[in-house]
């Protein structure tokens, strides 16, 4: 009997090869979200610093006893720090679209796991049943060859029986 062989073994692994590159995609998504959240943390970060900063320096002039306030700094401060905040909204609003984007690719993922399921389901399924059919074709021979043998010995048997 011929060795078992999956008609769709092309299709598997071209089903393998395109969940692989959803499963890559999916990583590449991660990472994006990854470097976004690291961004956003590091203008908080420099936010934090401007504000305390300048927390700072409003202290040490009122423990001098100086109520000397420089506005153009305080006001240039506070643009610096609603830039940052704008950079941090508008890395949010990147985020939250990359987050879209990642939830389509793990439901493609999801889709290209299934398939290949799928088809790994119905190459073991085939395979067994070759291997049943092997099986019984072995038994059929084994049947056939203990036949042929008790067939002989019962001539053989009847030969010296009639001498």
């Amino acid at each position: 009997m011929a060795p078992f062989r999956f008609r769709f073994d092309s299709l598997l692994a071209l089903r393998q090869r395109r969940r692989d590159e959803v499963g890559a995609e999916v990583g590449k998504a991660t990472e994006a979200i990854e470097r976004v959240d690291e961004q956003i943390e590091s203008l908080q970060t420099q936010r934090d610093g401007v504000r305390n900063d300048a927390a700072a320096r409003l202290a040490n002039s009122g423990a001098n006893g100086a109520t000397h306030v420089a506005v153009d700094r305080v006001i240039q401060e506070g643009r610096y720090d609603m830039q940052l905040s704008a950079e941090q909204a508008a890395l949010r609003d990147t985020r939250a679209k990359l987050e879209v984007e990642l939830n389509r690719r793990r439901g493609l993922l999801v889709e290209a796991e299934a398939e290949v399921k799928q088809l790994e389901r119905l190459r073991e399924t085939q395979m067994a049943e070759h291997r049943q059919l092997q099986l019984q074709v072995e038994q059929a021979e084994a049947d056939d060859l203990t036949t042929a043998r008790m067939v002989i010995a019962q001539r053989r048997a009847l030969k010296k029986n009639q001498r």
